[in-house]
């Protein structure tokens, strides 16, 4: 009886142990990944129909896009002259052409639940892409679940129609590009267009500037430069073509003021600071800083190498047959930290800008190396601060502290560490 009692222990023991190895295989390694990913899209798919189906849609800037778009289409080409009913267009060219598309296909705009769907499909097509990434970076499926748990995000998406989703869709297509050296030429195009679409975009070019130089030296830099800047050129013909100050002062206005009522992270300094123009340098000086301890020692680690190295190798005249295979660790790696930087030190965050860097961060918390109940306090501390509105003194300072510890702990995390000395 006592043999038979112990045998039964020892296979509950056992199975107990069986079902916690599967279950953290599941979790933490690549074998059920593609099965995850696959059931995520579809349960996606079907939350993200039932939230247009059952939410109400709210107002906010659909209405002002059509607005602009449908100035254009009426034959204006003044962008002083283009307003909605939130204010000027202050978007490039771009955005005047494909939000001109919705404005067709939706009936001048009048059919939100087209739009929503539309939207529906740019979210789950961007979240494919993102997982497809992750798969190559091996990134646990513990983190990647994060992708589909946020409230705020499918309200961006499906209940708002901002157009920081579809910048956001091409950005993550220039960086799967980045990740293929057959496709890499096309990143610099799919990055102009998504600057085409909402300036946000630009964060993201000195990352690309660093990868098309260590991938093709200055022929790929200096072209998919050229191709950034000619496709900003080609989209804006018509109104380079006659207003070109206008356009150029008001879709690339880098000196815009924000409004304090609006802000996600800086509420906690107060109206005076926030509007101060020392606040202001000292955030540009910030982002500068922490861009060049990224380009001249972080970044270069990730492949073993030095900013001298990858400068000297990038200025060699001898034609290299195709350019240098990137891992997708490293593309991830460059272009999410540098996009980081510049929302951690961005003048001012608003609601819809979430989208800018929300599929970056189940990486950026892999990649830090942080425990794992630190690296999910710090998305819970995130996507609170973002879910509170409008912003407190509390939520603002939370997320300052949540972006500041994972910038702190990624840099950390990549910067060269000192071998051990070993024992006498």
């Amino acid at each position: 009886m006592v043999a038979r009692k112990g045998r039964r222990i020892r296979t509950d023991i056992s199975l107990s142990r069986q079902a916690k190895d599967f279950m953290a295989e599941i979790l933490f390694t690549q074998r059920f990944y593609s099965a995850i990913a696959v059931l995520l899209i579809v349960f996606e798919t079907v939350v993200t129909f039932t939230i247009i189906r059952r939410v109400s849609y709210t107002e906010i800037d659909w209405k002002a896009y059509m607005q602009e778009v449908a100035g254009v289409i009426s034959g204006e080409r003044n962008y002083t002259k283009l307003q909605g009913a939130t204010g000027p267009l202050v978007y490039p060219a771009g955005f005047v052409w494909i939000f001109g598309l919705l404005w067709q296909v939706t009936d001048r705009g009048k059919d939100i639940r087209l739009a929503q769907y539309v939207f529906l499909g740019i979210y789950v097509a961007t979240q494919a892409l993102v997982l497809l990434m992750y798969k190559r970076a091996r990134i646990p499926p513990v983190l990647v679940g994060l992708l589909v748990m946020s409230r705020r995000l499918h309200s961006i998406y499906v209940l708002r129609l901002f157009n920081d989703c579809v910048a956001t869709a091409f950005a993550h297509m220039a960086i799967f590009a980045m990740c293929n050296r057959r496709s890499i030429q096309w990143s610099g195009l799919l990055l102009s267009a998504g600057i085409a679409v909402k300036m946000n975009v630009i964060l993201m070019l000195p990352g690309a500037a660093f990868l098309w130089w260590r991938a093709g030296g200055w022929r790929l830099a200096l072209t998919q430069a050229a191709v950034v800047v000619g496709s900003q050129v080609a989209v804006a013909v018509p109104f380079l073509l006659t207003y070109p100050v206008e356009y150029v002062t008001r879709a690339f206005d880098l000196g815009r003021q924000f409004d304090f009522k609006w802000t996600v992270n800086w509420r906690f300094v107060g109206a005076p600071v926030f509007y101060s123009s020392q606040w202001a340098l000292a955030l540009v000086a910030t982002h500068a800083v922490l861009l060049a301890m990224l380009g001249l020692i972080l970044w270069p680690k990730l492949s073993g190498s030095t900013a001298w190295s990858i400068l000297k190798s990038g200025c060699s005249t001898r034609r290299r047959r195709t350019p240098t295979i990137l891992s997708t660790d490293e593309v991830l790696s460059v272009m999410f930290s540098a996009n980081f930087v510049g929302i951690v030190c961005a003048r001012s965050l608003h609601y819809q800008f979430y989208a800018w860097y929300f599929h970056t961060l189940p990486f950026l918390l892999h990649v830090s190396r942080l425990t794992l109940p630190l690296q999910l306090s710090v998305w819970v501390a995130i996507e609170y601060a973002w879910n509170i509105y409008p912003s407190t003194t509390f939520s603002s300072a939370l997320l300052a502290v949540a972006h500041t510890t994972l910038l702190a702990a990624i840099m950390w995390a990549m910067a060269p560490q000192k071998p051990k000395r070993k024992a006498q």
